[in-house]
């Protein structure tokens, strides 16, 4: 089937994963920020604001929380009643460094300012800034009642949800506190009239695609949708220090690895996105599996497997991206059949998977991990040499040892330039050292 790597389509297809890789990253929280979305845009219609800007707040809401990846897992991964005191201060920075990356998303990054800004209170007791009053954006004072209102009807480690009785009142005491009273009496109105809206999954996403057409332009660009899967692998390799940089580095690899098996650029393109995306599912697995310096047990070592299946099942929801699903789901079958999780053997795994399975050991091999040091780049060779026909496909494996050492090079470059300019919770957005899916030689 013919598949467009460009266009408003795919974009919306990558905002999809944006949504549920923020959802799979926060545990307890998976699907808050869609809940928010959905009654932030609501309250947005019932001010009068326009249909860009009601779609605006959807946005902005499910991008709010990009800055807690990487930033306090252990808050959402070992919930307790009360955070301790130098985790609650790492939670505050994350409107900034949910503004950053907001900046970085094409056609969206008007919206940074209302992340930034969604945790000020009117009284100005509020973060990061402290503003108070008018000087909060209106936009941003919607994102902030949305915001506290949903988390007031779901569980929390030290209570119950409130009953919808109970929000109320808790909205209507905290006007000219926390809320503007102009978006306090328009969430008490819907409240009132029973028109707050209920969340499906499906109904998500029908608005989603509806947002996107009033904020993304007809015709949307393969750089603008590349830009967009650096901020996806940033953000899925961000969650693990020893990983930094790898998803990218292994995207480079396998479009080079296509190009020797004779890909044209219409058949690397899945090898590129696919690169990006191969470890999607390793958000929802436990920061203290993914760092853990021994052995892992046979029950931790099952739930980091899962990772495979867990991405694929994401990738498949999504109509322009369900094409990537078998990368993601097979890079870590065996040409011998002794792989997961399907345990496919020799043929039966897609080529796309077999060219991920070689990148991402080679990648694995030559990075620092909790559990062992780098290996040199002459030892991964002889290793993927030594494992070629039980490990790796045989043809695929000849292609990897035969790339040139410029391919190497770069990637190394690629490895060495995200380790210079990243502090250790930041995620760079770095060109990319080759050219966009549809035109890699």
């Amino acid at each position: 089937m013919s598949m467009n790597y460009s266009g408003r389509s795919y974009y919306v297809g990558l905002l999809q994963a944006l949504t549920q890789l923020l959802g799979s990253a926060k545990g307890y929280l998976s699907d808050h920020g869609p809940r928010v979305a959905m009654l932030a845009s609501h309250i947005g219609d019932r001010m009068g604001l326009s249909w860009r800007e009601s779609s605006g707040l959807f946005f902005a809401s499910i991008l709010s929380d990009l800055g807690m990846i990487g930033l306090a897992e252990e808050a959402w991964e070992n919930p307790v009643p009360y955070l301790p005191g130098h985790v609650r201060a790492r939670v505050r920075r994350h409107p900034i460094r949910s503004e950053a990356r907001v900046r970085l998303i094409p056609h969206l990054e008007s919206l940074a300012l209302l992340v930034r800004h969604h945790h000020e209170w009117w009284n100005g007791s509020g973060y990061p800034d402290g503003l108070k009053g008018k000087e909060i954006p209106l936009g941003a004072q919607v994102l902030r009642i949305a915001d506290t209102v949903i988390a007031l009807g779901q569980a929390r480690p030290h209570r119950a949800p409130l009953e919808p009785e109970a929000v109320y009142e808790s909205v209507e005491r905290a006007i000219d506190v926390e809320f503007g009273p102009e978006v306090g009496r328009a969430y008490l109105a819907l409240h009132q009239a029973g028109d707050l809206p209920t969340y499906r999954t499906a109904t998500f996403r029908r608005q989603l695609s509806r947002a996107a057409r009033y904020l993304l332009p007809a015709e949307v660009s393969p750089l603008s949708s590349d830009q967009l899967l650096s901020i996806l692998a940033n953000l899925i390799d961000a969650k693990d220090p020893y990983t930094a940089g790898h998803s990218r580095r292994v995207a480079m690899l396998a479009v080079a690895v296509g190009s020797k098996l004779g890909f044209n650029g219409h058949m690397r393109s899945p090898l590129w996105a696919g690169g990006y995306l191969h470890d999607l599912g390793k958000l929802s697995v436990p920061l203290r599996i993914l760092t853990k310096e021994g052995t892992l047990t046979s029950a931790e070592f099952e739930r980091l497997k899962a990772h495979a299946q867990e991405g694929a099942d994401i990738l498949e929801t999504i109509t322009t991206l369900k094409h990537l699903a078998p990368g993601a789901r097979h890079h870590h079958e065996r040409w011998d059949g002794t792989g997961y999780p399907g345990g496919l053997r020799g043929d039966e795994i897609p080529l796309v998977g077999q060219i991920l399975a070689v990148c991402d050991s080679y990648d694995a091999m030559t990075s620092q991990r909790a559990y062992r040091n780098s290996r040199p780049h002459e030892s991964a060779l002889e290793e993927i040499t030594r494992c070629a026909g039980s490990h790796f496909s045989p043809r695929v494996a000849e292609a990897f040892l035969g790339l040139e050492d410029y391919v190497f090079q770069a990637v190394r470059a690629e490895s060495l330039a995200f380790r210079m300019t990243t502090p250790t919770d930041e995620m760079p957005l770095l060109p990319s050292p080759m050219a966009t899916p549809t035109s890699i030689a």
